[in-house]
C-alpha cells in the first residue's frame, strides 16, 4: 500500500480539492471514519467493505469485497454495510469470493476511485442524498459480472467483534424487470448499534441490457428474476448480472435507496441521478462540498494545514443525516434528522460548530425532537435508521439533548418553536433522569416505581455509571433551567437549577490521588461513600463512571466551575491539579491518560484553567493536543480516538478558529488561533473574521471589532452580527486574560 504523503495542492484549487478522505481511517491512525464519499449531510454514504474492516467497514490493508451504500462515520460500534455492490470477473456468490486487492486508490471529496487488481477493474462511485453512480471499467472479458449481495452488513460480517444472538438479515425480496436493466427490492437487517431492526429499500438501473442475469441463494445461482419475501436469517440472497465487455468496457449503474419504500427509491434514483452522466454527478456533488466547505475561507496556511482544516470540516458535516419523509411513522414535512450517534458525543462541539455553519440543521434537529416525543413517547441520546436505542440499556451519559436545545436557545436561533421543545425539556427533567438501573425499571413517562434516583434524592446510589450520570443530569437541569427562565417559566427555572446543584452530593474531600484531595466520587443510598481509585477506568456501561475514570469526571461541572476551584483548594492548587491531569505520561488503570482526548469528556477540561486565572496554560494545552494528538496529513494519527460523528474533528476546528463553546451556554473561551486568518460566511449571523499576527500559542492581546479585550472569554451575543477578532500572540506566557474569569455561577450572571 502507498503511504506517502498527500498531493501538494496549489492555492488555486477549490476547498473540496484539499479534502483527504484517508485522514482518519485505519491508514492514517484512528478515528473510524469512512472512506467513501457523501454529500453534507446526505442519507447514504457509499463506500469499499474490506474483510476485518471495523466498524465504518474498510481497512485499507485488506480485500475489498465490494460496495455497500451504508454507513455511520467515526462510531466505536457497527451498523450498516447494506445493500453490497461486487463487481467480478467471472462469478462468485460467496463472501470471501468477492474479495480482491486492490491498487490506485483516491479518496476525494465526491469522488472514490480503485483499482480491484484480481480482475484489473476500475471501480468508480460518486454520491448524491439518497442515491449512488457507478462506473465499473472491466478488462475486455465476455464474463464480466456484477452481484448485488442483499445479505452483506457489517455488523458481524466486516466487523467481527459485533455478536448479537438474533444477528441476521431477513425479510429480503428482489426483482429484476425483463431485460435486466432495473432491479427493485429490500431487505430487513438486524444486529449493531441501535435497538431494533430496519429495513432499506432500493431501486437500481443499469445503463445497458446485461447478455444474462439472475438470482441467488447461498452458492446455487439461478436465472430466475424474483426472490419474494425470502427470511431464512443466516442464507445469503441476491441478484447477478452478467456484462460482455469486449467492445464496451465501461458499465454503468446507478442506485437509489429508502427506509420508506421502493416508490421512494425509485423517486429519489429520478430526480437526484436522471440521465448516465456520471461526471456531471461527480461535479455536483463536488460543488455541494464546495459550498459548504467555502463558508470557512483560510489564508496564510500550508497546502497540509488547508488539507486538516478542511477535511476535518467534512468530517463535522456528515452525520446526523437528513432523512426526512423516510419513516412512516413520522409526519413527511417535519425535518427528520437521524443516525445520531450519539447526541452524548455531538453535543459539545459539532451541534455549536453547526450553529455558526449550518444553523438550519440545528432548527431541524430540534423539530424532530419534538416530532419523535409525540410519535414515539421518548427521545433517547442515540437514534440510528429510524429506531430508538440503544434498546435496554440507559444513554451514554444524560438526557443531553437537553444541553442542544439549551445552546440554541441561549444563543438565540429563531425559527424555533421553543415552547414545543420546552415541552421535551420538562419531559425529561420530570420522568427521565433516571440512572442506568431505573432506566430498566419503567416505560417512557412511567412511575419509577421507588427506585432511587436522581430526581428523588440528589444523587444515583452507587453503581452503573451512576456517578457520571449525576453529573450530566445536573448539568442537563442547568441547561432545561435557562430555557425556563428565557421562557417565563421562572418557578421551574428556580427548580432546575436549584437541583443542577447536586453533584456536589458526590464530592468527597477526602479522596485522595497523586497528593491531591477533593474527587467526584460513588455514594451509596444510605449516604455512605464508595472506595475507588481516581485512576480507575471503568470502559463502557460499568461502575461507576462512563469511559473516564474520577480523574477525567471531577473536572465535569461545566456550570459552576468557581464552586469546583473553591472545592478544590483555590485557583492555585486546581491549576496545579488540572495541569497534572492533562500531562500525557500521567496514566490511568488502562494506560491512558488521566484525561484523555481519546473521548468526549475530556473536551472541556483544558479550558478551566481560564475559570483560574491561567488562559495561558488553557493555550499550551490545546496547543501540544493539536500538534500531538492530531498530525498532519501522511503520518499516522488522524484524530485522537473515535471521530464519533465528527465530534473530534469539531474540536479540531474550534481549536484552529482560536475559540471553544461552554456548549449549553452563551460562552466561548479565547484560545488562539492557529493561521493567520480565517473568515466564516455564517449564514444568518454575518461575517466572522479572525486573524493573528506574531508567533507561538500565547495570546498576548485580543481586538473584538477594534475594542481591546482583557478577558479570555467572549459571549455569543458579542460576536452575533460581523465580527473581527484580531489576536496577538507571543512565543511565551503572558498576563493576558488573567483578571476576569468566566461567569460561572447558575448562569445568574449570563
Amino acid at each position: 500500500m502507498n503511504h506517502s504523503r498527500p498531493i501538494i495542492y496549489s492555492s488555486s484549487l477549490s476547498p473540496a480539492d484539499y479534502v483527504d478522505l484517508r485522514i482518519g481511517t485505519a491508514r492514517f491512525g484512528r478515528g473510524g471514519t469512512v472512506i467513501g464519499p457523501t454529500v453534507p449531510h446526505g442519507s447514504i454514504h457509499p463506500s469499499p467493505d474490506t474483510a476485518d474492516g471495523g466498524h465504518a467497514g474498510y481497512h485499507p490493508a485488506q480485500p475489498i469485497r465490494g460496495f455497500s451504500q451504508l454507513h455511520a462515520s467515526g462510531t466505536g460500534w457497527g451498523r450498516y454495510g447494506n445493500l453490497l455492490l461486487s463487481p467480478q470477473i467471472g462469478i462468485d456468490v460467496t463472501p470471501e469470493g468477492h474479495d480482491s486487492p486492490h491498487s490506485e486508490e483516491r479518496a476525494l471529496a465526491h469522488l472514490y476511485r480503485v483499482r480491484l487488481d484480481r480482475y484489473d477493474l476500475l471501480a468508480e462511485l460518486t454520491p448524491a442524498r439518497h442515491s449512488a453512480f457507478y462506473r465499473f471499467t472491466y478488462p475486455a472479458r465476455a464474463d464480466a459480472h456484477l452481484l448485488l449481495d442483499l445479505a452483506h452488513q457489517i455488523p458481524g460480517q466486516i466487523s467481527k467483534p459485533i455478536k448479537v444472538a438474533d444477528l441476521g438479515v431477513t425479510e429480503s425480496t428482489l426483482a429484476l424487470s425483463p431485460d435486466g436493466r432495473a432491479v427493485s427490492g429490500s431487505s430487513r437487517y438486524d444486529g449493531g448499534w441501535g435497538a431494533g431492526p430496519y429495513t432499506v429499500y432500493f431501486h437500481a438501473e443499469l445503463d445497458r441490457a446485461p447478455v444474462a442475469c439472475g438470482t441467488f441463494k447461498n452458492t446455487s445461482v439461478t436465472p430466475s428474476l424474483l426472490i419474494e419475501r425470502w427470511s431464512a436469517p443466516g442464507d445469503r440472497v441476491g441478484g447477478w448480472w452478467q456484462i460482455d465487455a469486449r467492445e464496451n468496457p465501461v458499465l454503468l449503474l446507478k442506485i437509489g435507496v429508502s427506509f420508506h419504500s421502493i416508490e421512494k427509491a425509485r423517486a429519489h434514483l429520478r430526480d437526484e441521478i436522471p440521465g448516465w452522466d456520471f461526471d456531471a454527478t461527480a461535479a455536483s456533488a463536488r460543488a455541494a462540498w464546495n459550498e459548504t466547505l467555502g463558508r470557512v475561507e483560510i489564508s496564510g496556511s500550508t497546502p497540509n494545514a488547508r488539507t486538516q482544516i478542511y477535511t476535518a470540516l467534512y468530517h463535522a458535516q456528515i452525520m446526523p443525516r437528513d432523512r426526512t419523509g423516510e419513516f412512516a411513522r413520522f409526519a413527511p414535512d417535519v425535518p427528520m434528522w437521524d443516525d445520531h450517534y450519539a447526541i452524548w458525543d455531538t453535543w459539545r462541539t459539532k451541534y455549536p460548530l453547526m450553529l455558526l455553519l449550518q444553523p438550519h440543521l440545528v432548527r431541524g434537529t430540534i423539530a424532530s425532537f419534538v416530532e419523535r416525543l409525540r410519535v414515539d413517547g421518548r427521545v433517547r441520546d442515540s437514534f440510528t435508521a429510524g429506531t430508538n436505542g440503544p434498546g435496554g440499556i440507559a444513554d451514554q451519559g444524560g438526557n443531553d439533548l437537553d444541553n442542544l436545545l439549551a445552546d440554541a436557545f441561549v444563543k438565540g436561533l429563531s425559527g424555533v418553536d421553543w415552547p414545543a421543545a420546552y415541552s421535551l425539556l420538562t419531559f425529561n427533567a420530570e420522568h427521565e433522569r433516571r440512572g442506568t438501573s431505573g432506566a430498566h425499571e419503567a416505560g417512557p413517562g412511567e412511575p419509577l416505581h421507588d427506585v432511587p434516583s436522581y430526581r428523588t434524592q440528589g444523587w444515583i446510589p452507587a453503581g452503573i455509571m451512576s456517578v457520571s450520570n449525576t453529573l450530566e443530569y445536573s448539568y442537563n437541569d442547568f441547561c432545561a433551567a435557562q430555557v425556563a427562565r428565557g421562557l417565563g417559566h421562572s418557578g421551574e427555572a428556580d427548580k432546575y437549577f436549584e437541583r443542577s446543584r447536586q453533584w456536589r452530593h458526590l464530592f468527597n474531600p477526602d479522596t485522595e490521588s497523586d497528593g491531591f484531595k477533593g474527587f467526584l466520587m460513588p455514594r451509596r443510598q444510605d449516604g455512605g461513600w464508595v472506595e475507588c481509585d481516581p485512576k480507575n477506568n471503568p470502559g463502557s456501561w460499568k461502575d461507576f463512571y462512563y469511559e473516564a475514570p474520577a480523574w477525567n469526571y471531577s473536572f465535569f461541572v461545566p456550570h459552576e466551575a468557581a464552586r469546583l476551584i473553591e472545592l478544590m483548594g483555590g485557583p492555585e492548587l486546581f491549576a496545579r491539579r488540572l495541569d497534572f491531569g492533562l500531562t500525557p505520561d500521567r496514566k490511568d488503570s488502562r494506560g491512558l491518560p488521566l484525561i484523555d482526548f481519546g473521548n468526549e469528556p475530556a473536551f472541556l477540561a483544558p479550558m478551566l484553567f481560564i475559570h483560574a486565572g491561567r488562559p495561558d496554560l488553557t493555550a499550551k494545552h490545546v496547543d501540544t493536543l493539536i500538534r500531538t494528538r492530531y498530525t498532519e496529513p501522511g503520518y499516522p494519527g488522524g484524530y485522537p480516538g473515535d471521530d464519533d460523528s465528527g465530534a473530534m474533528a469539531s474540536y479540531y476546528v474550534f481549536a484552529t478558529l482560536g475559540f471553544f463553546p461552554n456548549a449549553g451556554q452563551d460562552l466561548y473561551y479565547l484560545t488562539g488561533p492557529r493561521l493567520d486568518r480565517i473568515v466564516i460566511d455564517r449564514p444568518e449571523e454575518g461575517r466572522l473574521e479572525i486573524t493573528r499576527s506574531g508567533e507561538g500559542c500565547y495570546i498576548a492581546g485580543v481586538t473584538l471589532n477594534g475594542r481591546p479585550l482583557d478577558r479570555a472569554w467572549i459571549r455569543h451575543t458579542e460576536i452575533k452580527n460581523d465580527t473581527i477578532l484580531v489576536f496577538t500572540m507571543s512565543e511565551t506566557p503572558t498576563a493576558w486574560g488573567t483578571q476576569t474569569p468566566p461567569p460561572s455561577d447558575l448562569g445568574k450572571a449570563l
